[in-house]
């Protein structure tokens, strides 16, 4: 059962997303209201501080983490994307080697994984995950969970050449359509197969729904901002999570005490925006829908 549950995902993919708040308080229950997620205490043995799993209250399964797997510092909440490896140790020293930095770790978490908080070239957050008995989020891609986590550098190019030495990543620039700008895909070749084979017709649901080419082996999303805007916006791994609603979701977040920082607007396919919770935690969210006939 371990090693069918360390197999969710291959290696070089997105495997978990946890919210770290500074001095350890957790203050999940913005998000609960917000995106329908229920909260089970799952501290590991040896856990530095408190640690909340985010579930759907009508489905088993891990969404999200609230708090740290390692005893990290940090001055503002912060969402970390954890990216599936093999050997975290290993991997940890591609980082160092591509011009990164190890914030924290390796470190292995008892019956979880072993876990590392890094930051790539430009500063940008993220982290190692090597099961050790939990393979990563049971729930994603459906309403109230985890789509996917899109980087926000000012340096594509340099972005590109650092995460494909670390996890092999390619990109691929595709077209909506209409008045909206190139996108940029992250890739990891061959991630398409191993949907393919664990669901059989993947790449024909992804056609059908609208996708562009060569979605199947998406991992994220490449999104540059411009220089001159780096004064409020730093290099980041930003977070999105799917829900049958968008615009419920932000007026909701508003009345809430959140803060829109993304109006509602239609992306090709979907339906997108993004907020931040009382404290500064900002993540988008998308509604998906069928192109029309």
């Amino acid at each position: 059962m371990a090693r069918l549950e360390e197999a969710r995902y291959p290696a070089g993919v997105p495997c978990w997303v946890e919210l770290t708040e500074p001095e350890g308080v957790l203050a999940p229950s913005f998000f609960g209201e917000v995106l329908g997620w229920r909260f089970e205490d799952r501290a590991p043995d040896g856990a530095p501080g408190p640690y909340s799993v985010a579930s759907l209250p009508d489905q088993d399964g891990d969404v999200a983490g609230f708090g740290s797997l390692l005893a990290e510092t940090v001055d503002s909440p912060v969402w970390t994307t954890y990216v599936r490896v093999d050997s975290a140790d290993e991997t940890a020293e591609l980082v160092v080697s591509a011009g990164g930095t190890v914030l924290q770790g390796p470190k292995e978490v008892e019956g979880i994984a072993k876990v590392a908080v890094c930051t790539d070239s430009a500063g940008a957050r993220f982290g190692l995950w090597e099961p050790k008995g939990m393979g990563g989020a049971h729930l994603v891609n459906a309403p109230g969970t985890w789509n996917f986590s899109n980087l926000v550098t000012s340096d594509p190019e340099t972005a590109a050449e650092f995460y494909g030495t670390v996890f092999g990543w390619r990109t691929r620039s595709v077209q909506f359509g209409g008045d909206s700008e190139d996108a940029t895909m992250l890739q990891l070749p061959g991630y398409g197969d191993f949907l393919e084979e664990r669901a059989p017709g993947t790449r024909d649901r992804h056609a059908e729904s609208g996708a562009p080419p060569g979605f199947t082996d998406a991992i994220g999303w490449l999104s540059v901002v411009p220089y001159e805007a780096l004064a409020d916006t730093v290099p980041q791994w930003s977070v999105e999570f799917s829900v049958s609603d968008a615009e419920s979701v932000l007026s909701r977040a508003a009345q809430l005490g959140g803060t829109v920082v993304t109006p509602l607007a239609d992306l090709g396919g979907m339906r997108y925006g993004a907020f931040q919770d009382p404290r500064g935690a900002a993540v988008a969210v998308n509604e998906f829908h069928h192109p029309p006939a």
